[in-house]
Order: structure tokens, then C-alpha cells, then sequence
């Protein structure tokens, strides 16, 4: 499902959006780009068939529940004067994105790959935002005794 509309002579910029929670972070160094070179930007959310294939595919978000943080992203964009277009994807991200950025003829594609993973200082574990990290070198019984 797509929706884009764009002006004739402006730059446009293509951000995937996903799951991951360094997804907004994208987003938002996205949207600093589109308005330091006042360029209109298109937000693909990218659903990876091999993750819905997985085990933990059960245990990860809602796909209503990501439509809907992507809606919430797409109002805060309008409201702001962005001119956007989106798009609802399934595939591999780097082909999707690619073919999205050939369509709406962007000249740079924002990734979630690009963002740095946080990870804990004490056992070196992806730390996400979205839960509370128990680091086991902090909380582990035999940890505090040593």
C-alpha cells in the first residue's frame, strides 16, 4: 500500500521505518535532513517475511500496533508541513527500500541499520528502550558477591 505525493522540484529523501526501537531515531534524523535542505521525505515501513517466519514472531509487536506508530508519525509530520508519502512493504528491507527509493525518485535513503546498536556497559547486551534491561553482571546473586 503506498501513498506518495510529491512537488515537482524537490529533494526527496526515502526512511524506512520498522519494529526496531532506533526506528524513530531514523525518522527523526530524517526529518532533521528534510528540513535543513527542505526536502520532502517518504516513510516506508518494512516488514521482513523471514521475522514472521521465526518462533519469537509471536512475541513481537502487533502489526496493527506498528500501523498505528506509523500513523502517529505521519499526523506529527503533516502538522509539522512535511510533505511526505508512505508506504506499507513486505520484503527484503534493502530491495524494498531500493525500489522505493527508484519510484519516488529520492536521493537518500535513511536506514535503521544506520543507527548505532546501545548496548550495556556491565555485559555488553543490546539494550532497547522499549523494556527495562536486567543486566545479569548487575543482577545475578553470584555477580554481587564476587
Amino acid at each position: 500500500m503506498s501513498q506518495h505525493q510529491h512537488t515537482v522540484g524537490k529533494r526527496r529523501i526515502v526512511c524506512e521505518m520498522n519494529a526496531s526501537a532506533e526506528s524513530r531515531v531514523v525518522v527523526e534524523a530524517a526529518i532533521a535532513h528534510c528540513r535543513e535542505h527542505d526536502a520532502e521525505l517518504v516513510v516506508v515501513w518494512v516488514v521482513n517475511p523471514i521475522e514472521l517466519r521465526s518462533p519469537a514472531a509471536a512475541g513481537m509487536p502487533g502489526t496493527w500496533g506498528l500501523i498505528g506508530a506509523h500513523g502517529l508519525m505521519v499526523e506529527r509530520l503533516r502538522d509539522e508541513g512535511i510533505v511526505i508519502g508512505t508506504s506499507f512493504r513486505v520484503g527484503d528491507p534493502s530491495r524494498v527500500l531500493e525500489e522505493e527509493r527508484v519510484a519516488f525518485g529520492a536521493e537518500r535513503i535513511f536506514f535503521a541499520a544506520d543507527v548505532p546498536v546501545r548496548r550495556c556497559p556491565a555485559c555488553g547486551a543490546r539494550v532497547d528502550s522499549r523494556a527495562v534491561h536486567f543486566c545479569p553482571a548487575v543482577h545475578r546473586a553470584d555477580a554481587r558477591a564476587a
